[in-house]
């Protein structure tokens, strides 16, 4: 919540993942608290036009969040990812409620830009099996 606090429709959220980590439970559970539609799509082959489309209608219909997983599995689109997010620092193009959220393993693909002009998180995984377990079954959309 303090991350989308500093955060604006200008300026991308950026999660670098580590092993185990899914910071999606968290995304989709501050989104109800908010009353916020959340579009997600798994980034990866072909998936650019759809990603594209996406933000699109995230960023001007009612100001919807959208959620690109996965970014280090799209090279070829993380060009056009960052002219995308060049494009964000113009507000009359962006709904107020608009964000966008990227998820990435620390990876030399993902542009820098975005990383030196976006809200930073990294998610650690529970230490050990049972922890694992216990964090995976207590976060949302499980316990609903």
């Amino acid at each position: 919540d303090e991350s989308f606090t500093d955060s604006s429709p200008t300026i991308p959220l950026v999660f670098v993942l580590s092993p185990g980590s899914d910071p999606m439970g968290a995304i989709m559970q501050l989104a109800l608290t908010k009353n916020i539609h959340v579009a997600t799509i798994s980034l990866g082959q072909g998936q650019g036009p759809v990603a594209d489309k996406l933000i699109e209608r995230s960023r001007k219909n009612g100001g919807s969040w959208c959620v690109l997983q996965n970014c280090h599995l799209a090279p070829s689109y993380m060009p056009q990812l960052d002219l995308l997010c060049a494009n964000l620092k113009y507000p009359q193009n962006v709904d107020k409620n608009f964000r966008l959220w990227c998820t990435t393993y620390p990876s030399p693909v993902f542009p820098v830009s975005i990383i030196q002009n976006s809200v930073k998180m990294t998610v650690e995984p529970p230490k050990g099996l049972r922890a694992n377990l216990i964090g995976s079954f207590s976060n949302a959309p499980l316990t609903d």
